[in-house]
């Protein structure tokens, strides 16, 4: 029975060898795969985290208050300063010099259809320096 017995105590040391080994190795291997779960669950969340970025980025954009988006046509036509208002509001805040404002102005009045603003005759018999001191005087 001596035989035996060695022969099975060695086997059965074996069998606990090739556990123990096979614990390590599924460990080691079970540590790998929750790393990369990690990783890749960072990568996921981060990506879902900067398209909501974007779409609020993209919703404050389109619904914010951009100076182009209510131009124009949203304003009402009573709101909007008259051109020679605001060629005189440029020429008093430094924008324009002499020159440059008679020349916008001249441009303003030109471009305008004098005869069918109301109070206005339609003949443009001042000169534009007359134009000029007379929009500075208001």
């Amino acid at each position: 029975m001596g035989r035996l017995s060695s022969v099975l105590l060695k086997g059965f040391g074996a069998l606990v060898l090739v556990a123990i080994v096979l614990s390590v190795v599924g460990t080691i291997v079970g540590i790998a795969l929750s790393v990369i779960a990690a990783v890749l669950s960072l990568i996921l969340t981060l990506a879902v985290l900067s398209v909501i970025a974007l779409a609020a980025v993209g919703l404050l954009s389109l619904f914010g208050s951009d100076s182009s988006a209510g131009s124009g046509a949203d304003t009402p036509a009573e709101n909007r300063p008259d051109p020679e208002d605001r060629v005189r509001s440029r020429y008093v805040d430094g924008d324009l010099d002499d020159e440059a404002f008679e020349r916008e102005l001249e441009r303003v009045l030109d471009a305008e259809d004098r005869s069918t603003r109301p109070g206005v005759d339609g003949s443009r018999t001042g000169s534009p320096a007359g134009e000029r001191d007379r929009l500075r005087d208001r």
